[in-house]
């Protein structure tokens, strides 16, 4: 079982009030996902607390830390199932400490680029990570076997650190630099110049592949596909009557049970209004996740960009 799937499966068990259950695969994940002990101690913390067990609570968080692993303090305080840790000194220590170390790791965080896939392949996807996401967990989604066959594949990962091994797409203009700046030198790399290019992403990448994409001033892209993705009407709609690439052909990708699917239709009326070229492809049942035949579904979506359909 991967993350992801662990993560499903943990939900559904709190969802049918199977915590006993659902504690002891977390517990028993943390020697599986090592690098993962914060989300599963973050998660364990918020089931003790629901519950009313404090010491417990605080005991998981504590290991966290005691295993070099932190959070942005911000989800710890702004997290309402935590509520009844929060005036204690003991909380308040923890998130001293967090602030401490999220405020040192942020200055030497850096982007940085992977590679996968097919390098004979004349199909470059640029993807850009989830927010919350990393270059390690991102590149793993896309390992499947017909993307990593027909495509090469290039992962930029942000600068903009969220917290423990995770990065965020916040700011628009260092994500625009991280991006143009991480591409590059890809492109040099891998000889990129007689190839076609995909910029594409998921959920908060999605909404930034797209912007660039849709820049006339962003001269690197002009096709996108957008992951569900979490867009930003009023910033897109900004781009589209100021500064259009006529260029511009895309594809979005989402699930009719995502909750950004509703911002999906609003950006493809807003398309249609404005005659760019963009296909929606809507899985039934999918929520904010890839889909599940993701090779099959990129294929559709690859097809359209390069106007083959």
């Amino acid at each position: 079982m991967n993350f992801a799937n662990l993560q499903k499966h943990v939900i559904e068990l709190v969802q049918e009030k199977r915590s006993d259950e659902a504690l002891s695969i977390m517990e028993d994940a943390k020697k599986e996902f090592p690098n993962k002990i914060d989300r599963l101690g973050h998660w364990k913390a918020n089931l003790y607390s629901i519950e009313g067990k404090k010491e417990e609570a605080l005991a998981e968080l504590n290991e966290v830390l005691a295993n070099g692993l932190w959070w942005n303090p911000e989800l710890l305080t702004s997290d309402p199932e935590l509520d009844i840790l929060k005036d204690s000194t003991e909380f308040k220590n923890i998130v001293n400490t967090c602030q401490s170390i999220f405020e040192k790791e942020k200055e030497a965080a850096q982007a940085e680029w992977n590679v996968l896939g097919n390098p004979l392949s004349d199909t470059v996807i640029f993807p850009l990570h989830w927010k919350g996401s990393n270059l390690v967990d991102f590149t793993m989604q896309w390992s499947e076997e017909k993307l990593v066959s027909n495509y090469l594949l290039g992962f930029p990962q942000s600068s903009q650190l969220f917290s423990y091994a995770c990065y965020a797409w916040n700011d628009k203009d260092i994500a625009s630099r991280d991006v143009r700046t991480t591409f590059r030198e890809f492109e040099k790399n891998y000889n990129l110049y007689d190839k076609e290019v995909i910029l594409s992403g998921a959920s908060q990448g999605a909404n930034i592949a797209a912007q660039l994409s849709l820049r006339s001033d962003v001269e690197e892209f002009n096709e996108f596909i957008a992951i569900a993705p979490a867009f930003e009407i009023n910033e897109l709609e900004n781009i589209i009557t100021t500064n259009l690439n006529g260029k511009v052909r895309g594809c979005i990708i989402t699930g009719d049970k995502d909750p950004f699917y509703e911002s999906v239709l609003k950006a493809v009326t807003l398309f249609d209004t404005y005659q760019i070229a963009c296909k929606l492809i809507v899985i039934k049942g999918m929520g904010h996740t890839l889909p599940d035949d993701f090779g099959d579904v990129m294929e559709q979506a690859v097809n359209f960009v390069k106007n083959k359909e």
